[in-house]
């Protein structure tokens, strides 16, 4: 049988006028649902994507794309790094020393993450000026000889600073025993800065190397090098020639690895949002079955006919399947167009802005081709499983039966 009389069926009775107007609001409504559907799955999966994507540049600006640890690491490291590194876009490559710490401010104390960096490195590389609310990132204070720190802004109110203010940092590993007097350095503050990002924004606290080192009595050593790239898309090769040729004591971790718990829960809820969302369109199939139902009862003389004329079972079985995949891919194709033109027109002109108490002024969004590609290909196995029963019951119809059908 030809497979364009099929075709020409198929639309004729998709085309045709109901005798019974609830066979064409069902169908409507069916068409209706997927499109809602694929339109509501895109939009989620891409605004998911776009927070993850400002989560991921604000980690990352404050961060480094590889680590590399161990014991004893200290500066001689820099050039071996430099000659493996020669040929990979490499943005920045600093030493750091990171450890627990206690900052104190008149009777209030917090327990942070103290950071320590090369000044020029951190006010050129580190700390974005979008992100500092006061103060400076150099470590300086014109009216005071002390050295400078700068703190997060939740950090900052928790503890009642304000810039000039003097505050103490404790090395906690000094307590040995309730008569062991503590290293204690005294600083000023001279800048806070704002990620909104929790963790960062009330744990965390930067100071010049030279002065982290004088308080943990690390002399040359560091706690590690952070390596910064102009592009971050080739890390896992890095890192694995890295792993490679640095020594067994070496620890080097990606970005991902040391936000693992962070970036899993985001890839969670976004799975979980597809799988959710997915039952929109499973829902808006099922009355694309029931329409094809509706549908058969209606045309079951006419197959009966078709069937003495030399039809098949196949070949009535592929009128209905044609018929539901015309039907629900309508639907699946116009969800995803208006998703597709939403998301490219928020990505790059950002029309919808989000209210002040958000960290970023717009709704993010990042369009993914392979999210794309995953919503037709889950909407087009869904319409083929709505569509294969009634299409099975109507290909076992006897041709004599179907003729004589008194409605």
């Amino acid at each position: 049988m030809n497979n364009r009389l099929l075709n020409w069926i198929s639309l004729r009775y998709f085309r045709s006028k109901k005798q019974t107007g609830l066979i064409s609001f069902t169908s409507y409504v069916s068409i209706f649902g997927i499109a809602l559907g694929a339109f509501s799955l895109l939009i989620t999966l891409s605004i998911l994507n776009g927070f993850e994507m400002e989560i991921t540049s604000r980690v990352i600006d404050l961060e480094s794309h590889l680590r590399i640890t161990g014991n004893d690491i200290n500066q001689t490291l820099l050039p071996e790094l430099s000659t493996l590194l020669k040929n990979e876009n490499v943005d920045v490559i600093y030493p750091f020393v990171q450890k627990k710490s206690v900052l104190s401010n008149v009777g209030y104390d917090a327990v942070i993450r103290l950071k320590g960096i090369d000044p020029e490195i951190f006010s050129r590389k580190i700390l974005p000026p979008a992100a500092l609310m006061r103060g400076n990132n150099d470590f300086t204070v014109p009216t005071a000889d002390l050295p400078g720190i700068v703190v997060g802004y939740r950090l900052a109110d928790k503890l009642g600073l304000y810039l000039g203010d003097t505050v103490n940092v404790i090395n906690p590993l000094d307590i040995k025993s309730s008569y062991s007097i503590p290293y204690v350095g005294h600083f000023v503050l001279s800048g806070v800065f704002r990620l909104d990002l929790f963790d960062y924004d009330e744990n965390l606290a930067f100071i010049d190397i030279n002065e982290a080192q004088k308080i943990f009595k690390m002399n040359t050593d560091v706690s590690g090098i952070d390596i910064r790239f102009q592009d971050y898309k080739n890390i896992p090769s890095i890192k694995g020639r890295l792993r490679n040729n640095l020594g067994a004591g070496m620890t080097i971790s990606s970005w991902e690895d040391l936000h693992r718990d962070l970036f899993g829960a985001m890839k969670l809820e976004k799975y979980g949002s597809f799988l959710a969302l997915s039952f929109i369109i499973l829902i808006a199939i099922f009355n694309l079955t029931s329409s094809l139902v509706m549908l058969i009862m209606e045309k079951i003389r006419e197959i009966g006919m078709l069937q003495t004329l030399g039809m098949n079972r196949n070949h009535i079985q592929g009128i209905f399947l044609r018929l539901g995949f015309l039907t629900g891919s309508i639907g699946l194709f116009v969800g995803l167009g208006l998703a597709l033109i939403f998301c490219l027109i928020q990505q790059y002109y950002r029309i919808l802005p989000l209210p002040s108490v958000y960290f970023i002024p717009y709704l993010p969004v990042q369009l993914h081709i392979l999210d794309v590609v995953a919503i037709l290909i889950a909407g087009l196995i869904l319409i083929y499983l709505g569509t294969l029963y009634p299409a099975r019951r109507v290909g076992q119809l006897a041709p004599l039966e179907a003729i004589q059908y008194e409605k």
